[in-house]
């Protein structure tokens, strides 16, 4: 009976996050629409078993129950979750290919059934899917996150993925272990909605905590917003090397073993100093004659210590200072092309260029989600 209640639950909840998803009013530029999908399906498989064994209805309404073979579209469908979560973006006529297989195999079925052609189809499709999924997840905890919304929403996308890696993988193992025995369909279906219940759960109580996952982007900057008074803190710097130190490079290290946090301290004393980047881009000129050191040294620093190329390092040093002024009301009285040059940009368009790469969003999508200034038209001109 509880676990019947928590199915119940879980279907409701499902549908409703579906709807905030579908009706969030401010832009989303991340939505996952096969996380859209998954919730629908969970949700109303879940809700459907409940009001059904709960007696609300006498009829069984739930698909998987009346045609166990449409299974095989979910497959894909949580595929392309994953894929969507770490490419944020995808291109539609190419995902539709993944439907071509499932559709061709449930019309042949639909004509012509063979259990055991079944059961070793689904197991090869399921694991083959389940195994571009593990690839996709271990791309992604291994990827270079360069833009100020990868780093801060790191380690809520890779708990969110490891969660949902984990519900497939119950899923794959749940679906081959139904195929395989003699039991019967609604006995084994009832039995996972109860149990798989407990598990979304957990994950719903999970998206709840991390709005990000629900309202996207602009939830995440606003997070950012609340919990950072100061300029935005990229993470640019590491205190080990990032590569295996090459030979060539071997001499200059026994140079520069005892300096090096030292030097890196230095530079990071540079990059905060208002005075200097306010006139001064910081290339490898401009460091290596500020911190009194060969070229080749700073050079090597960047090339392993550095997440950066030294030009990317000077413009996010730029971008980041245009951070500071905006939160200190400089768009209030000038527009973004004066901030550019403030920040010592040739061009707004390379401004703009520069801190969409490194913030994740635009200035003016930066602006309006924190609500920095009242009047948009004279600033965005």
């Amino acid at each position: 009976m509880f676990l019947n209640v928590i199915s119940l639950l879980v279907g409701f909840l499902c549908l409703f996050v579906v709807l905030l998803m579908l009706f969030n009013q401010k832009p989303n530029r991340k939505t996952n629409e096969y996380l859209i999908a998954i919730l629908i399906v969970v949700g109303l498989q879940r809700f459907l078993y409940a009001i059904e064994v709960l007696g609300f209805i006498n009829k069984t309404y739930s698909p998987l129950k009346i045609m166990p073979v449409l299974a095989v579209y979910i497959v894909p469908v949580y595929y392309l979750f994953f894929k969507r979560l770490i490419d944020g973006t995808g291109n539609f006529n190419k995902e539709l290919l993944h439907f071509i297989i499932p559709t061709i195999f449930i019309l042949i079925n639909l004509v012509f059934v063979n259990y055991g052609i079944n059961r070793i189809f689904y197991l090869v499709y399921s694991v083959t899917y389940f195994t571009f999924n593990i690839k996709i997840a271990r791309q992604y905890v291994f990827k270079k996150k360069s833009s100020l919304l990868d780093r801060a929403n790191y380690q809520t996308t890779k708990t969110w993925l490891l969660l949902m890696l984990a519900v497939t993988f119950l899923l794959v193992v749940y679906s081959n272990c139904f195929l395989f025995q003699d039991l019967t369909v609604k006995m084994n279906l009832n039995t996972f909605y109860r149990f798989s219940s407990c598990v979304w759960l957990i994950i719903l109580i999970y998206m709840f905590k991390n709005p990000v996952i629900i309202f996207g982007e602009h939830a995440l900057l606003k997070s950012i917003q609340e919990n950072e008074d100061e300029p935005q803190d990229f993470q640019i710097w590491n205190h080990k090397p990032l590569l295996v130190i090459e030979d060539k490079d071997k001499i200059v290290q026994q140079t520069l073993i005892n300096r090096i946090d030292y030097i890196i301290l230095e530079i990071k004393t540079l990059q905060q100093s208002a005075p200097l980047i306010s006139k001064t881009t910081l290339n490898a000129e401009t460091l290596a004659r500020e911190l009194k050191i060969p070229k080749r040294h700073l050079d090597f620093i960047f090339k392993y210590y550095c997440h950066y190329s030294i030009n990317d390092f000077g413009n996010l040093v730029k971008v980041n200072y245009a951070l500071t002024l905006i939160k200190q009301g400089y768009l209030e009285k000038f527009t973004v092309a004066s901030l550019g040059e403030q920040c010592l940009f040739n061009s707004r368009f390379t401004f703009s260029k520069n801190f969409k790469k490194f913030v994740g969003v635009s200035v003016s999508d930066f602006v309006s989600t924190h609500g920095l200034v009242k009047d948009n038209q004279q600033w965005a001109t």
